[in-house]
């Protein structure tokens, strides 16, 4: 796991725009299928679960 500032977190964010609980205008749904379908891994595995859960403290996405 990345040791990200705040800085860098909110640059992140705003790239990403995960301003309003989704990234890249994915929902919990898409972003699963996503992963799932295209990268062929189950994201919401217990293994990559960190913190309070979101996408955005996802181990994979957040890495």
């Amino acid at each position: 796991m990345a040791n990200l500032t705040t800085i860098e977190k909110q640059i992140l964010e705003k790239l990403f725009q995960m301003g309003g609980g989704y990234v890249l205008n994915f929902s919990d749904r898409a972003m699963g299928e996503f992963f799932r379908d295209d990268v062929g891994v189950d994201i919401y595995n217990q293994k990559y679960n960190y913190a309070s859960g979101s996408k955005a403290n996802n181990k994979i996405c957040a890495a």
